[in-house]
């Protein structure tokens, strides 16, 4: 395999006082750049796995999409077409690769990842804004994001 040097990076994994003190790895007298985040295979990835690239990341892309299901329920589609373009358009967004992600993630990631669907759940059923996010699911008939990723995450893993 030959390796494309300009396109390389090196990432240490671990705290800062370890990593600045690693000397940077170097091929052919060319230093290869060290990163402290990347995107790899879609999921961004930082050398301390905070995971907040990829929080930010797909929260901003699953809102984006909230936009057209906007578009939707002001053309006048029916909320059960509405619930499965969420559920088939925007949800794969926040759930993409979770096995990987899923149980680092603190509390105000969560709730993070967790408003993107209580936003959508809100456009498809606007009965009241008062309304708590339990009925909102239970109306919707799904489970919280979390409780689906700790179910993919123990379906990927194969833990009964």
């Amino acid at each position: 395999m030959v390796l494309n040097l300009t396109k390389t990076k090196e990432m240490v994994f671990g705290p800062p006082y370890i990593t600045s003190s690693l000397p940077p790895i170097s091929a052919s007298s060319y230093q290869i750049q060290r990163a402290s985040e990347a995107k790899l295979l879609g999921v961004h990835v930082d050398s301390n796995l905070s995971w907040h690239a990829q929080v930010e990341a797909i929260v901003s892309k699953a809102t984006q999409r909230l936009y057209f299901l906007k578009q939707l329920k002001r053309a006048g589609i029916p909320r059960a077409q509405l619930l499965h373009f969420y559920i088939s358009v925007i949800r794969p967004v926040l759930e993409y690769a979770v096995p990987v992600w899923h149980h680092l993630l603190t509390k105000s990631q969560t709730d993070n990842i967790e408003s993107v669907q209580k936003r959508a759940l809100r456009v498809i059923y606007p009965f009241s804004n008062d309304m708590s996010y339990s009925n909102y699911l239970d109306l919707a008939d799904i489970a919280s994001l979390s409780t689906r990723r700790n179910e993919l995450s123990r379906n990927f893993f194969f833990i009964p």
